[in-house]
């Protein structure tokens, strides 16, 4: 099933299988290696499950307002697809009381499996995020927006999604050594999933809801 799904590189519902990136930015000359795990929902044997997709993060803070990170998406690679993410966190405002801090994440994503089937993906990730619990959790809320940059689809078809949002939230709980995260978004609400998969969303023929949970380790 999974694999059936994977192969064809051929909707962004799959491309955006990644949860948020460093909402936070790291301290400075902090490292921070990060696995996630989730999907979008689908429809398995009449249960609603998340795609199994994993995904491996590495960041560095370049200071105390500014994270590098790399990213590689381990399943797709596994059925032969190569799935690279490479971007940066950058805190545009502190948190003053009860206003958010914000940060934004531009990102560049690489899909390849040969040829006919490569793409390249311009992101920008807008969060706001709020500490609470002492500082030992935060919560956020963003919209990531992915770019398409083709003006056609397969068989010379017009592109008709050329900007495509996924409203997002979660929650981080914060510790010494080790950050868990818990990621929930909908995935293209403004696209059409007919035809596609049958994913699950509260927006029937639109988008995908998608889980994510993920554990970073910091040192």
């Amino acid at each position: 099933m999974i694999k059936k799904i994977i192969i064809p590189i051929a909707t962004f519902f799959l491309f955006a299988c990644s949860p948020s990136h460093f909402v936070k930015p790291l301290n400075a000359k902090q490292k921070a290696v990060n696995l996630s795990i989730g999907g979008p929902l689908i429809d398995y044997s009449n249960l609603p499950i998340p795609m199994p997709f994993i995904v491996a993060t590495y960041g560095y803070g370049i200071d105390s307002s500014l994270t590098a990170f790399g990213s590689v998406n381990i399943t797709s690679a596994l059925f032969g697809n190569a799935q690279v993410e490479a971007g940066a966190t950058k805190r545009l405002f502190k948190q003053k009381g009860k206003l958010p801090a914000l940060s934004i994440s531009p990102v560049a994503n690489f899909i390849y499996r040969d040829k006919r089937a490569s793409a390249f993906y311009p992101q920008l990730d807008i969060n706001a995020y709020w500490d609470h619990n002492k500082g030992r959790n935060f919560f956020y809320a963003g919209i990531s927006n992915w770019f398409e940059l083709k003006s056609e689809k397969a068989h010379e078809e017009k592109q008709t999604h050329l900007w495509i949002i996924t409203p997002l939230v979660g929650e981080t709980f914060v510790r010494r050594k080790w950050n868990y995260t818990v990621e929930a978004k909908i995935i293209a609400p403004n696209v059409s999933n007919i035809g596609v998969v049958d994913y699950k969303t509260p927006l029937g023929d639109h988008g995908a809801f998608g889980i994510y949970f993920s554990i970073t380790r910091k040192f």
